[in-house]
């Protein structure tokens, strides 16, 4: 009786663990992200000239490449890049890649140029409230659910991207501003542009062409992604 008892008990044991192993295992398919990344412009569209030898659609790949290194040790978060050479990207082809996969983010990465000389750090645009037919913005109660959810998010990573780029850009983050991107036309996905320092100025430019500080960049960003989906 006792023999029977106890190998009743271990059957139990031995069902009971699967099961809880399968919730688990479901609960942690149920909360992979998918994240898409767009290193900026590619193949004919070099992009800013940053040196006669480099342009920024090289420096964005350089980037996004540690990136995914970094990210690619979570097991909670997918990466999707837009590409991964030296190849055109049309707006419309960025557009599909989007469609297909349905991410839960996305974010381009650029390199800045302009406003001088002495215009330094980074900036982070969102699509945000756009405007109605007649021209003139949008108001919160104008926007659907899923509208308002997408920025929320968006300014939630944005928050996250600024407080670890400065860290590298000491004191010269330049805000979050909106701004729309044609890429993401008449897409429902939470959006970053990210535009990390500028090519016109000179500390800027010796910081991302530097490899060291490229992998300080895509740590920065990595870091603000998986705080965002802990």
């Amino acid at each position: 009786m006792f023999k029977n008892l106890k190998i009743i008990l271990l059957i139990s044991a031995f069902i009971g663990a699967s099961f809880f192993c399968g919730v688990n295992n479901l609960f942690a398919a149920a909360n992979v992200y998918t994240i898409i990344i767009h290193p900026a412009h590619g193949g004919t569209d070099t992009g800013i000239k940053v040196t006669d030898k480099k342009n920024e659609k090289t420096i964005t790949l350089a980037i996004v490449h540690e990136l995914q290194k970094e990210l690619s040790r979570e097991s909670n978060i997918k990466v999707i890049l837009t590409r991964d050479s030296d190849t055109d990207m049309s707006a419309e082809k960025i557009n599909k890649i989007v469609r297909e996969n349905k991410p839960d983010f996305f974010i381009s990465i650029h390199i800045n140029k302009g406003f001088g000389k002495h215009a330094s750090g980074f900036e982070l645009y969102y699509p945000g409230f756009g405007k109605d037919a007649v021209g003139g913005k949008k108001e919160i109660k104008d926007l659907s659910n899923e509208k308002i959810n997408q920025i929320n998010k968006s300014v939630r990573m944005a928050q996250l991207i600024q407080r670890n780029l400065d860290l590298i850009f000491t004191r010269k983050g330049r805000g979050l501003r909106e701004a729309d991107n044609p890429q993401m036309e008449g897409l429902s996905v939470p959006t970053l542009i990210v535009e990390i320092g500028f090519a016109s100025n000179s500390d800027d430019r010796k910081k991302v062409l530097s490899e060291k500080t490229q992998k300080e960049i895509a740590l920065a960003l990595a870091k603000s992604i998986k705080s965002f989906y802990r």
